[in-house]
């Protein structure tokens, strides 16, 4: 398995921010959670998980969500509370069949389609890409 440790991951301003690994997997099907500490409160940090587990017999699939929650200031009380939150879930399946000499170009096709401008504009507003 390969091991859990804190995430440099940059942001739209292209400035790294490091998601603190707050609990690693304790084993497979376990979840393993980072998060950003920005913000006044806990429940606003930004917080990244991902779970790794069989989907039978040799298949495996792995799971990503990424949540950013936003906040404001309650006029009367001064008290920072949560508002919405972006939520991105993405899911990777891995037959137990697909050849070994196909897996670099397939992560390498997944990983990078993720950090296509393209990609990050059909994100960024949540529109179909028409």
């Amino acid at each position: 398995m390969p091991q859990a440790t804190d995430l440099v991951i940059k942001n739209g301003a292209a400035v790294d921010k490091t998601f603190t690994l707050y609990s690693p997997a304790a084993g497979d099907s376990s979840l393993a959670t980072w998060k950003l500490k920005e913000g006044t409160i806990g429940s606003v940090f930004p917080a990244l998980t991902m779970l790794a587990r069989s989907s039978g017999g040799t298949d495996r699939n792995v799971s990503i969500k990424l949540r950013v929650p936003s906040s404001y200031t309650d006029a009367v009380t001064g008290l920072t509370n949560v508002g919405s939150a972006f939520e991105m879930n993405v899911t990777v399946s891995v037959p137990g069949n697909y050849p070994e000499a196909k897996k670099d170009d397939a992560v390498a096709f997944a990983s990078n389609l993720m950090g296509l401008a393209f990609t990050k504009a059909v994100i960024r507003d949540a529109l179909s890409a028409t």
